[in-house]
């Protein structure tokens, strides 16, 4: 019994993968209405388009990449997870981190950013 007990509270405290995330995120996203839908879109391309101010420079690694974000109520973000590890990625996920997705969110609200610059 103390095993059991030692193992769900091993696996309650383990780091959520960024699949896992990402299913949030889908699942979240799937269900917002439309308007929210909007706005979050909104808030997201203002919120990438100065991260790819401040990290896009000629040259760089233009690899796809997806960065899940857990947003607190007022936008800030709880956590966030990557996949794709160039600079660009890096840094975008960064900023991202540092300037949240400005809205207000229910929470856990999960949402995700995927960037592909070679297909359509």
């Amino acid at each position: 019994m103390l095993v059991e007990l030692f193992l769900a509270t091993q696996l309650a405290a383990a780091p959520m993968t960024f699949d896992q995330a990402m299913e949030l995120a889908d699942e979240n996203e799937g269900r917002i209405e439309k308007h929210v839908m909007s706005q979050l879109l909104e808030s997201q391309g203002n919120a990438l388009g100065s991260a790819m101010a401040t990290c896009g420079r000629p040259g760089l690694d233009m690899s796809a990449f997806t960065v899940v974000l857990s947003l607190n109520a007022d936008g800030s973000v709880a956590e966030s997870w990557r996949k794709g590890d160039t600079p660009l990625a890096q840094c975008v996920h960064k900023s991202l981190e540092e300037t949240g997705i400005i809205g207000q969110w229910s929470t856990p609200f999960f949402t995700s950013i995927a960037l592909s610059f070679n297909e359509p």
